[in-house]
C-alpha cells in the first residue's frame, strides 16, 4: 500500500471518532448510528462488557435515553491501517453532562475521562466503525452512572 492511500484512510477513519461525538452531542442519533457498519457493536464506557448489535440498536441507546445536555471532547486519534479494508484505532475521552438541563449554559455533574478501542471496515466507498468498546478511566464530582445490564433483546442478541 502506498503512503497516499495508507494517509487517506487514516483520516478518513481518524474523523469517526470525532463525527460520533458531534452527532451524540447534538442529538442526531441517525447519523450516529450510520457510522457503524450494519453489523457492528458499540460497547458502552459506563458498561463495558455488554455490546449493542446492528444500527438499529445503537441508534436505540442514544435515541431512548432521556434528553441531557452533553459535550464529549475527543483527543489522542491513533489509527493504525491493518489492510486495504481494515484499520484500528484508539481514541481518548473527555465527557460533561447535564441530566437536569438541556439548555447552555449549565453546571456540568461531573467530568468522566475515558476512551475508546476501534475496528474499522470499509463499507463499498465508505469507512465505518465494525465495533467500539468503550471504558472508563477517571472522573471528578457526580456519581458514575449505573445503567443496569441491558437485556439480550435491547443488545440486539435476540
Amino acid at each position: 500500500m502506498d503512503a497516499a492511500t495508507r494517509l487517506l484512510i487514516e483520516h478518513e477513519c481518524g474523523k469517526l471518532p470525532l463525527l460520533f461525538a458531534k452527532y451524540a452531542d447534538n442529538g442526531d442519533h441517525a447519523a450516529l448510528a450510520e457510522l457503524f457498519m450494519t453489523d457492528g457493536t458499540y460497547d458502552r464506557p459506563f458498561s463495558p462488557g455488554y455490546p449493542f448489535h446492528g444500527r438499529d440498536r445503537i441508534q436505540a441507546i442514544f435515541r431512548d435515553r432521556p434528553p441531557i445536555l452533553v459535550r464529549h471532547l475527543v483527543t489522542n486519534v491513533l489509527v493504525e491501517v491493518t489492510g486495504e479494508t481494515t484499520a484500528r484505532g484508539s481514541s481518548y475521552l473527555i465527557m460533561m453532562s447535564n441530566h437536569d438541563h438541556v439548555t447552555p449554559p449549565q453546571k456540568s455533574n461531573g467530568i468522566f475521562v475515558g476512551g475508546f478501542d476501534d475496528e474499522y471496515r470499509l463499507d463499498g466507498d465508505t469507512w465505518r466503525f465494525a465495533s467500539r468498546k468503550g471504558h472508563l478511566a477517571l472522573h471528578e464530582g457526580g456519581a458514575i452512572p449505573n445503567f443496569p445490564p441491558p437485556s439480550d433483546e435491547a443488545r440486539g442478541l435476540s
